[in-house]
């Protein structure tokens, strides 16, 4: 992965990186997912925490990028809390599923600040793995690879500069002046949004290619249908399940265009743009999920050994359905917010 430079597709140029636009990075990771789903959803995780570290302060940036290898996780639940410490702040917390954490360097995490007046607000802080415990509490049945751990902070000091407003990452207004490539014009959560989308697309590619390979010759048992590639039942089913794949791509597709065209243009994205884009993706997964999920079925009680390639690749399909961000209820009903004319009910998305 280091070698063909797929873990800096996020990065400024200037510390070699490729500033790889959304259609290319979502390119990538259905890609790496027809593979290796756990592979491909790590990448999209180092990526976008990547993208955010390109948004702190460039002397930061500095210290981060300095080894073209370095590593960064990040999450998006405000689980910490935060105190004012001198000039910085003081931050304890417990952080859930911190994707690839077993071999980063930095994270970032939310946490809610604590002002002495005014409301509390959650900013982002970027910390040291160095400096925070990793807890073995990751054993799913699906993205097994992924070493999401939860990580504890206690009491770790975290200096001024590394810390970003989740406010103003909303509005715009980031810590760094040097970056103003088309990439880092593209809003923070819909892009990040529409990485996570990107794992669904290889993984049922990869489902659709495991039945069709083993298609020609298997028996329907029970039936007197000696090759299931000439019964009907069979042609409705890879019929359904092709045509859902390129309507789900097709989706895809206009998202990663729109950001990009939106961010190339020099454009803000409309008020309704981000929470169509939520309910895209969350749709998508949806129907990808159940895509591979009639694919399965199609592979018969084989397809319940470990050894079957196909239950790997359900499996993951189930834990990647259940994230947050990807719960299609969710991003359909901050779409269907927008379309009725009312505010977002998340702060991760801009009225």
């Amino acid at each position: 992965m280091r070698q063909a430079g797929l873990l800096r597709m996020s990065r400024p140029r200037r510390y070699g990186g490729h500033e790889a636009m959304v259609a290319t990075k979502t390119a990538v990771f259905g890609e790496l997912a027809r593979g290796c789903g756990s592979t491909a959803w790590v990448t999209t995780l180092y990526e976008d925490a990547a993208f955010l570290i390109s948004l702190f302060p460039d002397e930061v940036q500095d210290e981060v990028f300095a080894d073209q290898d370095t590593l960064i996780t990040a999450t998006l639940i405000p689980a910490g809390k935060a105190q004012p410490q001198g000039e910085g702040f003081l931050v304890n917390g417990k952080w859930p599923f911190n994707t690839g954490c077993l071999d980063a360097t930095y994270v970032v995490e939310p946490a809610v600040v604590e002002l002495s007046k005014g409301a509390p607000e959650v900013c982002l802080f970027l910390m040291p793995y160095s400096e925070l415990v990793i807890e073995d509490d990751w054993s799913p049945v699906g993205l097994r690879g992924t070493g999401s751990n939860s990580v504890r902070a206690k009491d770790v000091y975290v200096r001024p500069e590394r810390m970003l407003r989740l406010a103003d990452v909303m509005r715009g207004i980031y810590g760094t002046k040097l970056n103003k490539g088309p990439l880092y014009r593209v809003p923070p959560i819909p892009y990040i949004v529409s990485s996570a989308g990107g794992t669904f697309p290889g993984l049922a590619q990869s489902a659709f290619e495991l039945v069709t390979e083993r298609l020609v010759g298997r028996p329907i048992t029970y039936t007197l249908y000696t090759d299931r590639a000439q019964a009907p039942v069979t042609h409705l089913q890879l019929g359904e399940a092709a045509l859902k794949i390129k309507a789900a791509n097709h989706l895809m597709t206009e998202v990663a265009d729109r950001l990009d065209r939106r961010a190339l243009n020099n454009e803000a994205l409309t008020p309704d743009e981000g929470p169509m884009i939520w309910g895209i993706i969350g749709y998508t997964s949806r129907i990808y999920a159940e895509v591979i999920e009639s694919l399965r079925q199609m592979s018969g009680a084989s397809a319940l050994s470990e050894t079957s390639a196909i239950q790997a690749v359900a499996r993951n399909a189930q834990a990647l359905a259940t994230h947050a961000m990807l719960i299609p209820t969710t991003g359909i009903e901050h779409y269907g917010r927008a379309i009725c004319g009312l505010p977002p009910n998340t702060p991760f998305l801009s009225s």
